[in-house]
């Protein structure tokens, strides 16, 4: 019972997390917020960074080197402060665009020759051996992923340059994710005529097999089919 509670109470976090984030970003970006409590855009455009540097100090096995780290972060936050308070739209923007672009690096470059496309992997983690018609539809599926990234992130350079504030934080924080989830199911309803004997599965599935089995990582299986 007590393993349910902390799973619920876990799911809630997220849920508010994922819902609370992007409404107080898009708060403070574009209302009055923005030139009366400037300190709320730096701290709220820099949360995600600084919650995935602590998390990555909490699980590393050099924790000093990284504790270190924090600190020189720390002093430099302090250091430039007012300059974060007067361009923190750029901080939401460079996470944004940078997050996409790193995304679409890291789909892009497994369709390099002589590598697994990673849809194909994440498959494999999932499915096992896959025929050739699913490795060709897979290594397809990377590349849909690559360019649908990629273009996420033309979209939202283009508009934080050429467009409002307001219209590029609507994108970015209410468009982006709904936007993946609807690729999501456009893949799954593409998957469905082109390979309709296959045991349904979605990518989600593949990334939770893939870092769950250590046969499935870099390097057990990294050449291209």
């Amino acid at each position: 019972m007590t393993s349910t509670l902390v799973r619920a109470v876990r799911w809630i976090a997220i849920a508010a997390g994922a819902i609370g984030y992007p409404v107080l970003a898009h708060y403070s970006a574009v209302t009055s917020a923005a030139t009366t409590f400037p300190s709320l855009g730096v701290a709220v455009s820099l949360a995600p960074s600084l919650a995935i540097l602590l998390w990555l100090t909490w699980r590393s096995p050099m924790r000093p080197a990284m504790l270190l780290l924090c600190v020189v972060a720390g002093v430099l936050l302090w250091g430039f402060w007012g300059v974060l308070e007067r361009n923190f739209s750029w901080v939401y923007f460079l996470q944004h665009a940078g997050t996409y672009v790193m995304l679409a690096a890291m789909f892009g470059a497994t369709l390099a020759r002589g590598r697994q496309p990673l849809c194909t992997r994440l498959a494999e983690a999932v499915h096992g051996s896959l025929t050739p018609e699913e490795v060709r539809y897979s290594r397809q599926v990377t590349l849909a992923w690559t360019l649908f990234l990629l273009a996420i992130s033309l979209i939202s350079s283009a508009l934080f340059f050429f467009a409002s504030i307001e219209v590029w934080s609507v994108f970015a924080n209410f468009l982006s994710f709904p936007l993946i989830l609807l690729m999501f199911a456009a893949e799954y309803l593409v998957r469905l005529r082109k390979l309709p004997h296959r045991k349904k599965h979605g990518i989600l599935d593949g990334m939770l097999a893939y870092w769950k089995t250590p046969a499935a990582r870099p390097g057990a299986s990294s050449n291209s089919r």
